[in-house]
Formats: structure tokens, C-alpha cells, sequence
């Protein structure tokens, strides 16, 4: 089969993570929890637009249909769930926030403590809860990213990729938030195997195992390469990318 000599083969797991990165929220330039943690409960149904209205005015926050916070305003719509299901995509694609579960010592315990002892101790529950959330979003994100990889047409350009990525995992957005609510169960169990040089490890008792460095997010089950390492449920999804422009292919001829 002759193939265009502008086509290239490129992952598509990172153009899939840059493009709905793309699209999650942000405030003032950067991500707040709080902020989104609302918006989801909305789109949840776990908080009205009342409730919404209280914490606005609480946090003097002025919402208008051309600023950052318009998506507070009115009752829940698709876009509502577009842009919580992309923050919650990826927020284990940055590193860790371990402000989840750690929390200060007592001060009878600080007394009690020289040197360089540390200052913080974990939760138990928030520990439990936080990896809990990790390990149901990665799943979800090998789930729906690896159907988004599957369908994706030959021949675009990258731009053209990340557009339709977007597209697809708008209309995915309702699924996606399913299948975090499926795979987060309760009564599993976890190790915290590693939490300090930039690398986070925790494994559970389903099997997996759950890795973050500098290399971003790895997530494996029984060796394989379930999400990161460019694979996705163990496989390479490759995406035929038209990378060159048509002077690189008159080059060539």
C-alpha cells in the first residue's frame, strides 16, 4: 500500500492529553480545585444554582457570560460537563496534590519531634478517598481515551487531531463521567509505596500500579502498560498524522 510522504505515525496518546488539556478550566491563568469541585457538584446534581449563587457571592466572584466564570451561570448544560469532565481527566496528569491527604501535626506532637523530622502526617481516610479518585480517573481515561484512539480518522494534521479529540470527547463528556463513578469503589485497598523526589507510587488491591515522575502519569496491571508509556490499555495507538507540508512532498518526488 503506498503511503503519502507527508504522513508520519505519532502516538496518539499525547496529542489525545494536550488536547483535552486544552480545554480544562482555568482562573486567572492557572487551575483551582475549589472552583471546579463546585462546578462538578453541579453537574453531579449534588449542588443547584442557588448554591452556586451563595458560593459566587461568597468568594466575590462576579460571573458574566464573557468572562472566565461563565460557566457558573444558568442551570447545568452540556458544556458544564465538558469542561468538569476535562479538569477531572486531568488532574492526574499533573503532579500530586498530597495537600489531599496530609495534614499538620499537633502541636504535642511537633514538641515531640528534632531536627528534620517532618512537620505533617497522613490521614488514613483522606489517603484512602484521594487514591481511590486517582485510580478510578486513570481508568476512566484508558477507557475513554483508547475509544477516542480507536475512532479517529487517517490524515490529519496535528491541529486538526487535537480538534477532533475535543470534539469527541464533548460528546464522550457524560460517558466519561460514568465510568469515574464505576470505577470508584469502595472497601479496596491500597500501599503507599513512594511519595517524596517528584515521584508518587501506590498500588491497590485490584492490582494495579500506580506510578507519577517527571515522565507524567504510569499506570500499570500485571506489568502492562494499562495507561502511559505512550500505550493505552497496552496498546499503541498510532495516529497517521499529515505532518509535512505539501512543499516537503514536492521535495520528495
Amino acid at each position: 500500500m503506498k503511503i503519502a510522504k507527508n504522513i508520519l505515525p505519532i502516538p496518539a496518546l499525547p496529542i489525545i492529553q494536550s488536547a483535552v488539556m486544552s480545554i480544562a478550566p482555568v482562573f486567572q491563568g492557572g487551575r483551582h480545585d475549589g472552583h471546579m469541585n463546585m462546578l462538578c457538584a453541579l453537574v453531579r446534581g449534588e449542588k443547584t444554582e442557588a448554591d452556586i449563587a451563595k458560593y459566587l457571592k461568597d468568594n466575590k466572584i462576579k460571573a458574566t457570560a464573557d468572562n472566565e466564570f461563565a460557566l457558573f451561570l444558568g442551570e447545568s448544560r452540556p458544556e458544564q460537563a465538558v469542561a468538569c469532565a476535562a479538569y477531572i481527566a486531568t488532574t492526574v496528569l499533573i503532579a500530586p496534590n498530597l495537600g489531599e491527604f496530609l495534614e499538620p501535626l499537633a502541636k504535642e506532637a511537633k514538641d515531640k519531634t528534632k531536627g528534620d523530622a517532618p512537620e505533617f502526617q497522613v490521614n488514613q481516610e483522606k489517603l484512602t478517598t484521594s487514591l481511590t479518585t486517582k485510580l478510578a480517573i486513570s481508568l476512566a481515561n484508558a477507557d475513554i481515551f483508547a475509544l477516542i484512539a480507536r475512532v479517529l480518522p487517517e490524515g490529519l494534521t496535528v491541529d486538526g487531531y487535537r480538534a477532533e479529540v475535543i470534539r469527541l470527547f464533548g460528546v464522550l463528556a457524560p460517558v466519561y463521567l460514568e465510568r469515574v463513578q464505576i470505577h470508584y469503589q469502595a472497601g479496596l485497598q491500597f500501599n503507599l509505596l513512594q511519595m517524596q523526589n517528584n515521584q508518587f507510587t501506590f498500588n491497590s488491591s485490584t492490582g494495579y500500579l500506580f506510578h507519577f515522575d517527571v515522565q507524567g502519569l504510569s499506570l500499570q496491571l500485571g506489568g502492562i502498560n494499562w495507561y502511559g508509556r505512550g500505550q493505552i490499555m497496552g496498546q499503541d495507538y498510532t495516529l497517521s498524522v499529515d505532518y509535512f507540508s505539501d512543499k516537503v512532498v514536492e521535495l520528495l518526488k
